[in-house]
């Protein structure tokens, strides 16, 4: 839940930055609204989170049993009443705030219930794992369109595309990181890149989907006007990545993989806190 807040924050980031002058809002000053807004975004990520238990539940019910839903320590009907129950905090933060931010949240919500119903089209997504995963990403600028406006109203400079991009493909790896596995670990019923595209496309996906980050990070940091040694730090994580996962081209580890999918997630993070610190610290 601290990355979405981290993700609130990138976002307020560049909202402020691209407008190149300070905040005049007092609404947008006040301690409530920051607060209340970053409990929205993380509801609405929540909720992502319980469609996907939905869908996934009779298929993790059998390649699962153990987890806590699954067990029956916690119940389907629970975490819908939760997450149901936020969406009145998540109307009534964007309309607070204005007619454009509300029309963002509908957005995104519309396109989380394609999301929850598979574009109605479950059978076709399901034949490529590529695809279901980046229809399921694009929510992502969707969501960062919501916060935005909710910032600096409908004025879009580049930092804003740049910092949508970052996070899609940001997103994106971390989806194909944690779905590739070394073949003596791959399990019936249970989809995997590494199963689908075969270990080695699905590392030289990851890859090249890192790469696009790291070139959209630059931009992005390079629109903020950050100093090279910034760039440079995602660069040396980037690096580390590209050293593990051509070592396990040759002889597949799952620790090692595991390792890895704990970089992305760092390369992740520290995309976001980049942005964060050169706005507001440098």
């Amino acid at each position: 839940m601290g990355l979405f807040a981290v993700l609130f924050f990138t976002v307020r980031a560049v909202a402020f930055d691209g407008q190149n002058n300070p905040i005049d809002n007092d609404l947008q000053k006040s301690w409530w609204w920051i607060v209340t807004g970053v409990i929205a975004v993380i509801s609405f990520f929540f909720r992502l989170r319980v469609f996907d238990e939905i869908k996934d539940f009779s298929i993790d019910s059998v390649n699962h049993p153990d987890r806590v839903l699954q067990s029956g320590r916690v119940h389907l009907k629970q975490l819908q009443i939760i997450s149901y129950s936020l969406i009145a905090l998540e109307v009534g933060w964007s309309l607070l705030t204005g007619v454009p931010t509300f029309l963002g949240w509908l957005a995104a919500v519309g396109y989380s219930l394609l999301m929850r119903y598979e574009f109605f089209v479950p059978v076709f997504l399901k034949k490529s794992l590529i695809l279901y995963g980046f229809t399921h990403m694009l929510i992502m600028p969707l969501i960062i369109l919501w916060i935005y406006v909710a910032h600096a109203g409908l004025y879009f400079p580049l930092a804003f595309w740049y910092v949508c991009a970052a996070s899609l493909l940001a997103g994106f790896s971390f989806e194909i990181a944690r779905k590739i596995h070394a073949p003596s670990h791959e399990r019936s019923g249970i989809d995997s890149y590494s199963k689908s595209l075969g270990f080695k496309v699905a590392v030289g996906t990851l890859l090249i989907v890192l790469a696009g980050g790291l070139a959209v990070q630059y931009l992005l940091l390079n629109a903020l006007a950050a100093n090279w040694y910034v760039v440079a730090l995602i660069g040396i994580i980037y690096l580390l990545l590209l050293i593990l996962y051509i070592t396990n081209l040759r002889k597949p580890d799952e620790n090692q993989l595991r390792k890895g999918e704990l970089l992305v997630s760092l390369f992740m993070i520290a995309s976001y806190l980049s942005v964060i610190i050169v706005v507001n610290f440098l």
